[in-house]
């Protein structure tokens, strides 16, 4: 159980990571936002007031209503911008959510199977790494065939799913060429295989069979319990990683 409670907190810290981003990202949006300029707007009006036909009809008033126009665009392209970050923001709230309910649900009983699309759950994983895969300028390229829906637990893939893709980003930062990442979706003898490849700088022969054991990692921030933890989840499923 100790061991479980590791791997939530690497878990939840993981993910806490893209939190910090996504609040920092916002926090810089709303500094440079360009709504003051509705402010000056309102006060070149008002400074105008007793004679706003005449203002609107000279040099600087006949540009105001294009001026306007350009600043509603800029301004809905920051609401849209800021939306995207909530809802990334907001997913990755759920996901530590999700990941706390999995210890507990580790601490009573076996989590609950769901029928589920695969690729959904390929998205959900992405979705949870967007910020750090575009920190770092990686492309993720999506290679999904229709698979049939798979019983599983959902919270179980989800964290195997994060954890891989984020080594995969890990691997490519490290890396020195292109940055990308492809995910790869295929039925296979009655399974289901889902497949990350990466650019990034491989795994050295000697530590290929070793990256599955508990404390094992090659950077010098990690902990070695990321793709440990997500093998024996894996295991638990009847699957393997």
């Amino acid at each position: 159980m100790a061991e479980v409670a590791t791997n939530v907190l690497h878990n939840v810290g993981n993910v806490l990571n893209s939190v910090n981003v996504s609040a920092s990202l916002l926090a810089e949006r709303v500094r440079t936002s360009k709504c003051d300029r509705l402010g000056q707007v309102g006060a070149l009006l008002k400074a105008h007031a007793a004679d706003l036909a005449g203002f609107l009809a000279g040099p600087q008033g006949k540009h105001l209503a294009e001026y306007l126009q350009e600043l509603a665009g800029d301004l809905a392209a920051e609401r849209d911008a800021a939306v995207e970050e909530l809802t990334a923001l907001r997913g990755n709230v759920e996901h530590i959510k999700e990941i706390v309910a999995m210890q507990q649900s580790y601490a009573r009983r076996g989590g609950l199977i769901e029928t589920l699309d695969i690729r959904a759950l390929v998205e959900d994983s992405l979705r949870m790494n967007e910020g750090a895969l575009s920190r770092h300028g990686v492309t993720i390229i999506r290679d999904y065939r229709d698979v049939p829906p798979i019983e599983v637990d959902k919270h179980k893939v989800l964290q195997i799913l994060v954890n891989v893709i984020r080594n995969a980003k890990y691997a490519c930062h490290e890396g020195t060429g292109e940055k990308t990442v492809t995910v790869r979706i295929r039925a296979s003898e009655g399974s289901v295989l889902v497949s990350v490849f990466d650019t990034g700088v491989g795994i050295a022969r000697e530590n290929l069979e070793r990256i599955f054991s508990h404390g094992f990692t090659t950077r010098a921030d990690g902990h070695g319990f990321g793709l440990h933890s997500s093998a024996l989840a894996a295991k638990a499923l009847g699957g393997t990683l």
